[in-house]
């Protein structure tokens, strides 16, 4: 090993007089390495942001959660500022606004995607690629901050006063105010056109006051001085447009599934623009669909069992004349203004204990397992018939085909579950087809129009109950279609249905019938 040369020795003794130099050095006081965490770290804790309209998110929760909404698919497109005076992310306070929307109901599915997409083609392709069955979201949400103008009015005064030679002081107050606007609306994204009345559009007003007082000069034992005061206050331009954005997501949800949002904003129903919305809404539909809408809501109130169509059948005729009389209404009145906008408004009323099969006091939890493939049905000794019969047959390319051929009227969910990873996935009803009620002698053809697709390895098997049980049904159970419901095989599906019911629930597996 060579020598150290004479530079190295002069490097080393020059780091160790450092060396000891540092070893000298007193340490701080804790005072001061306290003074100096202080100047450094904010003054206040962190907040979860808290605006105007966070307990009317979680109103609406809780009215979507009771109306049984599910299956409300939205994607969203970059809501840029055009105005270029206001850098926020838009897209980031809606997509935490639905979120708290969401928390029980997990009525809306939200599918958000990278702000370096140009257009909805583009958000499209990217969402068959990664949505689960390759389905895409109905809707599509566009908007952006469309307005922004600066001091379109100022109010001020001031006032003067000079004391001969020695005192002068001027005071002054101002007010300036901006307008800043905010407009979003739903697109299909099936169509890439937009949704009637499915638009939201406000303006807010943002105020900046100044008060002030200078030019004042004073002489102090033949000393000159000058003095000069201000103090301003603004109210937050990003503050107000999250709260629009907020209000946004409130009117847009609201409006697709045609609830009464303005309830859960404080405004009263004889506001002028809310019965404009609500003759919109009557006025804006056809009879048929004023019937199925009626149907749906009444099958949710438990006054109605039967299939959400436009035709008038008998069942909905008498569930109509006994709605109308719980309103005080007469019972022959049809499908008025009057009551349209009554059965909207105000509260449900109950339905008839004919309709209302008692679930049991409380569903225990389903315990979450491990996943595993399905096994085959153990041989059982003959029995009543199935209300139901479930076939799957291999397409092309891999993917499957479920045809299901109902006996018995009542309410059909489908599940497919992967081997792989042992994932169970809801596929009937769906964001495509959302009614579950099926009548006697009628079939369900899966995937049908190709806008998802089944996978032929999988394993698929439907459910049959008498009655409507969704809003009766476990958290797990609750979430949207194509998405994993966590529970380990069909077999717990089936109980927890039995469970909600209260009755017996049937459980049919697919049978092959080859390609």
């Amino acid at each position: 090993m060579p020598w150290p040369t004479p530079a190295f020795s002069r490097l080393a003794a020059a780091l160790c007089a450092v060396g000891a130099i540092a070893g000298c050095a007193t340490a701080p006081s804790p005072a001061t390495v306290a003074a100096v965490r202080g100047a450094q770290n904010p003054v206040d804790r962190a907040q979860r942001a808290i605006t105007n309209f966070t307990p009317a998110l979680r109103c609406m929760d809780e009215r979507l959660f009771d109306n049984g909404t599910r299956d409300l698919t939205l994607m969203m497109e970059e809501l840029r500022d055009a105005t270029q005076k206001v850098p926020v992310s838009a897209r980031d306070m809606m997509t935490s606004a639905i979120a708290d929307m969401t928390r029980r109901s997990r009525a809306v599915r939200l599918s958000v995607f990278g702000g370096d997409q140009a257009n909805l083609t583009q958000l499209l392709q990217a969402a068959q690629k990664t949505a689960p069955f390759a389905a895409m979201p109905e809707y599509n949400i566009r908007g952006s901050i469309s307005q922004f103008d600066e001091d379109v009015q100022r109010r001020g005064t001031s006032l003067g006063l000079l004391a001969e030679t020695a005192f002068g002081v001027r005071l002054a107050n101002e007010t300036r105010f901006s307008v800043l606007g905010f407009d979003a609306a739903v697109v299909r994204t099936e169509t890439l056109t937009l949704v009637p009345g499915a638009v939201s559009k406000n303006t807010t007003v943002v105020a900046r006051r100044d008060a002030s007082a200078g030019d004042g000069q004073g002489r102090i034992l033949g000393a000159g001085a000058v003095f000069a005061f201000s103090a301003a206050r603004a109210e937050g331009n990003a503050q107000a447009a999250r709260n629009m954005v907020e209000l946004a997501a409130i009117e847009l949800v609201g409006k697709l599934a045609r609830m009464p949002y303005w309830q859960c904003l404080g405004l009263p129903d004889s506001h002028p623009e809310v019965q404009r919305e609500l003759d919109d809404w009557f006025f804006g539909m056809d009879e048929g669909e004023r019937i199925a809408f009626l149907k749906e809501r009444l099958r949710e109130r438990r006054w109605f069992d039967g299939a959400i169509d436009a035709q008038p059948s008998a069942d909905f005729v008498l569930a109509l004349a006994g709605y109308r009389r719980a309103l005080g209404l007469p019972a022959d009145g049809g499908i008025d203004l009057d009551f349209f906008k009554r059965f909207v408004t105000e509260p449900a009323r109950p339905g008839p204990r004919t309709l209302r099969a008692a679930a049991p006091a409380a569903v225990p939890a389903v315990p979450v397992v491990a996943r595993a493939a399905e096994p085959a049905p153990a041989p059982s000794a003959p029995s009543a018939p199935p209300p139901m019969r479930v076939f799957v047959k291999e397409a092309n390319a891999g993917q499957a085909a479920l045809r299901v051929a109902v006996s018995t009227p009542g309410y059909v969910y489908c599940y497919a579950m992967d081997p792989i990873d042992g994932q169970i996935r809801r596929v009937f009803p769906n964001r495509f087809a959302r009614d579950p009620r099926v009548e006697a002698g009628a079939a369900i053809a899966l995937p049908g129009a190709p806008r998802f697709r089944l996978e032929g390895h999988h394993q698929h098997a439907c459910l049959h109950a008498p009655r409507e049980v969704y809003r009766d049904l476990p958290p797990p159970l609750r979430w949207g279609d194509f998405e994993d419901v966590r529970l380990g095989s069909f077999d717990e599906i089936a109980q927890a249905f039995s469970q909600a019911a209260g009755t017996p629930v049937a459980l049919v597996r697919a049978e092959s019938t080859g390609r």
